[in-house]
C-alpha cells in the first residue's frame, strides 16, 4: 500500500515519530499476551487438576530466556496421569512457548508493521488522461539483426565524406578516441557516459575478463542500445511537455518493455587479442578465449595480409617461414572475414603496431558479439542516465559463468564502413581505427609487451582489445538508429480521440499519414510493429509484503491477533470465565495469606526440580478461606472442603 512520495516537507519528519508508536504497539501486544497467559494460569489453579508450581509465575516470565532454561519451566513439563490434565497442560505449555517466541520478535514486527518502507512502488494510475501506446516501426525480428551487413547503414552514413550524424554507427568514434587519449598508461577499465538524443545518456563500459589482470588481452564491453535510450528520453520529454500525470511524482522511474513480454536487448562485444613478434608466412591464428568452448585456435592463411599493400613490408626476408620486423613500421589494421570458420567468432582483426622496444608486434584478435537481454530504466529526477536493472558481468567472469546471448555475425563490409578514411591533424591520410590505435600505443610508457598472467598491467593486447571493443559496441548500439524508423507514440483520450507523435517532436502530427479508414493502433498492428509499454514507479513510503522479513513479521502479528481473537471469543460466548486475580500483586497477597505448607518446609535453596514439579491448586478450606494447596499436604486442618473451589 503506497502512502506518500519521499521529499515532501511534512512527510520526512513524521517517520522518526512513528518509532514511538511502534514501541507503544510492542508494549501493548506484550501486555495483552501476558494477560492471556495469566488468566490461563489462574484457571489452571482453580481446576480440579491444578498446575505444577513452576508455572504459577509463567505469565510474568514469558519474555525471560533464563526461565525457559531453568528447572522451573522444564520440571513443569512432566505430564499428568490424567488424560484431561495432560491435554490442558500441553495446551498451556504450548501457549506459553508461543507467547515467548512472539515477545522476542514483537519489537521488530511492530516496527515493520508501522514504519513505512522507503522504496520504489508501482504507480497505480500513471495515465489518467488516457492510455499511452508506443510502437517501434520495426518488426520484432528486425530489431536486433543477427547478421550485420553494410545494407543496415543508413544512406546518409554510407558516404565517406558525410558528417558524423549521431544516428550513424561510426559516430561514437570521437567519444572513444577522447577516452583513449585521456587514459593512456592509467590501466583503468572504461566506464564512459555517452550523451544521446532526448537529453539522456548511457554507460559504455568495459571489464577485463580476469579482474586485476590487464596483462591478458581479453575484455567484454557492453552498453544500452542508442535507440532504446532515445525512446526512453523522448517519452520523458513528452510527459513533461504534455503535462502528463506520470511526471508529477517527486521521483518517478520509467522502465520500457514489450507488451508481449519479450526482453529488450543490448550489444555485448567480447574480444581476445594476443601479440607475436615472430609470425609465419603461411598462417596466423585468431585466438580462442574463455567465452567459447573451443580448445584450439582458428588458423587463417597469411595471404589475406600479404595481399594488402599496408602489410606487405612485414613479409619479406623470410627465414624458414618465420618472419619478424625490427624498426618503425606504419600502423596497419584490417578486418578478417570469419564467416566460413566452424564455431568461429563474429569477425577477426589484425593490427601491426610499433612497441616501446622499437620492434613491431602483430596483434590478432577474435571478436565475438552478442545481443544480450537487459532491463533498463530512467530515473529522470535523479539523473538523466539510462541505467540497467542489474549488471553482473564481472561476477559472471569470476564464477566462470557467462550468459552468451544471441550471437551476431559481422560482415567485413559493415566493419570496413566503421574504419572511415580521414586526414589527421598533420595532414596524413589514415583511418579511424589506425589513428586511434596509434594514439593509444605510441608514446606509451608501459614496458609490458606480452600478454599473460602475472606480467603486470595494461599490455598492448589489452589496450587494443579495450579500444576496439568500445568502438564496435558503440557502433552496434546504433544499428537501429535511423531517422526513417522513429518510434511513434499514440495517446488515446477519454473520448477515444487519437493523438499521434513521433518521439522527439512534442508538437505531434496534425495530419493523418496512415490510411484514413483505420485508427493508428489498428494500422500499427497490421504492420506488425513492436509495441512498447512503460512501467511507471514512484519513490516514496509505503507498506508491502515483499521480502522474507515482512512476511515473518506479518505472520507473527497475525498469530498474536488470532490468539487474542480466540480468547475474546471464548469469553463472549461464556465458554471461558476470566479469573478474579488480574495482577501479580493480587496473586502474591493471596499466596502470603495462605497457610504454610508442610510439604515445602524442607524445600532446598535453590529449589530443585522435584519441588517445581509438585501440583498446586486453589481451594476453599475448612476455615472457609481460599488458599493455595500443594500436592501431598498432610495437615488435616489445611485439607480443602469437599465439593468447594473458588472462582
Amino acid at each position: 500500500m503506497y502512502w506518500k512520495d519521499a521529499g515532501y516537507d511534512y512527510v520526512d519528519p513524521i517517520i522518526p515519530s512513528l518509532q514511538f508508536l511502534a514501541k507503544a504497539h510492542e508494549i501493548f501486544m506484550g501486555l495483552s499476551l501476558a494477560a492471556i497467559v495469566l488468566d490461563c494460569v489462574c484457571s489452571g489453579l482453580l481446576s480440579s487438576d491444578g498446575l505444577p508450581l513452576g508455572l504459577v509465575t509463567a505469565a510474568y516470565q514469558v519474555s525471560s530466556l533464563p526461565f525457559f532454561a531453568s528447572w522451573e519451566f522444564w520440571a513443569s513439563c512432566r505430564l499428568s496421569s490424567s488424560k484431561r490434565a495432560t491435554v490442558s497442560r500441553l495446551a498451556l505449555l504450548g501457549l506459553i512457548f508461543i507467547v515467548f517466541l512472539l515477545t522476542l520478535v514483537m519489537g521488530p514486527c511492530s516496527a515493520v508493521a508501522i514504519i513505512p518502507n522507503l522504496d520504489w512502488w508501482d504507480h497505480t494510475n500513471p495515465f489518467p488522461e488516457g492510455p499511452e501506446r508506443a510502437f517501434m516501426r520495426y518488426k520484432p525480428s528486425d530489431l536486433w539483426p543477427t547478421s550485420i551487413t553494410k545494407d543496415l547503414i543508413p544512406p546518409g552514413c554510407a558516404d565517406t565524406k558525410s558528417p558524423d550524424a549521431e544516428y550513424c554507427p561510426y559516430s561514437g568514434y570521437e567519444l572513444v578516441k577522447e577516452w583513449v587519449g585521456a587514459h593512456q598508461n592509467q590501466g583503468q577499465e572504461p566506464n564512459i557516459t555517452t550523451p544521446g538524443h532526448g537529453g539522456v545518456s548511457r554507460h559504455l563500459a568495459s571489464v577485463t575478463a580476469y579482474p586485476g589482470l590487464k596483462s591478458w588481452g581479453e575484455t567484454s564491453t557492453s552498453t544500452i542500445g542508442y535507440k532504446e535510450a532515445w525512446d526512453l528520453g523522448a517519452f520523458w520529454q513528452y510527459a513533461l511537455g504534455q503535462r502528463r500525470s506520470l511526471a508529477t511524482p517527486s521521483r518517478p522511474r520509467i522502465a520500457p518493455g514489450f507488451v508481449n513480454g519479450s526482453p529488450l536487448k543490448k550489444p555485448e562485444v567480447r574480444i581476445m587479442c594476443v601479440e607475436q613478434y615472430e609470425w609465419s608466412t603461411s598462417y596466423f591464428d585468431l585466438p580462442q578465449h574463455a567465452f567459447t568452448l573451443r580448445n584450439d585456435t582458428w588458423w587463417i592463411p597469411s595471404s589475406v595480409l600479404r595481399s594488402q599493400q599496408k602489410f606487405r613490408g612485414l613479409f619479406s626476408n623470410t627465414t624458414d617461414g618465420i618472419q619478424s620486423h625490427v624498426g618503425q613500421f606504419p600502423t596497419a589494421f584490417t578486418w578478417i572475414d570469419t564467416f566460413s570458420l566452424v564455431d568461429g567468432p563474429s569477425i577477426g582483426a589484425v593490427l601491426a603496431v610499433n612497441t616501446p622496444n622499437k620492434s613491431v608486434a602483430l596483434v590478432t584478435c577474435s571478436v565475438s558479439a552478442y545481443w544480450k537481454p537487459t532491463t533498463i530504466f530512467l530515473d529522470p529526477k535523479s539523473d538523466m542516465i539510462v541505467h540497467e536493472e542489474s549488471s553482473t558481468r564481472a561476477n559472471e567472469y569470476d564464477q566462470g559463468q557467462w550468459d552468451l546471448g544471441t550471437p551476431i555475425n559481422i560482415a567485413v563490409d559493415w566493419a570496413d564502413a566503421m574504419d572511415r578514411n580521414f586526414t589527421d591533424d598533420n595532414g596524413l591520410e589514415t583511418t579511424y581505427i589506425q589513428h586511434m590505435m596509434e594514439r593509444y600505443n605510441n608514446n606509451s610508457s608501459s614496458p609490458i609487451l606480452f600478454s599473460g598472467p602475472g606480467l603486470g598491467e595494461e599490455s598492448i593486447p589489452w589496450r587494443i582489445s579495450t579500444a576496439l571493443g568500445l568502438y564496435l559496441t558503440e557502433a552496434l548500439a546504433r544499428v537501429q538508429s535511423t531517422l526513417s524508423n522513429a518510434t511513434v507514440l499514440c495517446h488515446t483520450s477519454k473520448t477515444d480521440q487519437e493523438s499521434v507523435s513521433i518521439f522527439g517532436d512534442l508538437n505531434g502530427y496534425h495530419s493523418q499519414w496512415w490510411p484514413q479508414d483505420k485508427s493508428f493502433i489498428d494500422y500499427a498492428h497490421e504492420q506488425g510493429w513492436a509495441e512498447l509499454e512503460f512501467a511507471i514507479a514512484r519513490y516514496g513510503y509505503g507498506w508491502g509484503f515483499q521480502g522474507k522479513t515482512v512476511k515473518l513479521a506479518t505472520a507473527a502479528l497475525v498469530l498474536q491477533a488470532l490468539i487474542g481473537t480466540v480468547y475474546l471469543g471464548l469469553i463472549i460466548s461464556g465458554i471461558w470465565k476470566p479469573s478474579s486475580w488480574a495482577t501479580m500483586g493480587e496473586m502474591l497477597i493471596f499466596a502470603i495469606n495462605s497457610s504454610p505448607s508442610t510439604v515445602l518446609r524442607t524445600a532446598a535453596t535453590p529449589v530443585d526440580k522435584h519441588t517445581w514439579r509438585r501440583t498446586v491448586k486453589i481451594r476453599k478450606m475448612e476455615n472457609k478461606r481460599q488458599e493455595l494447596v500443594v500436592e501431598g499436604e498432610t495437615n488435616v486442618e489445611l485439607m480443602p472442603r469437599m465439593g468447594h473451589k473458588h472462582r
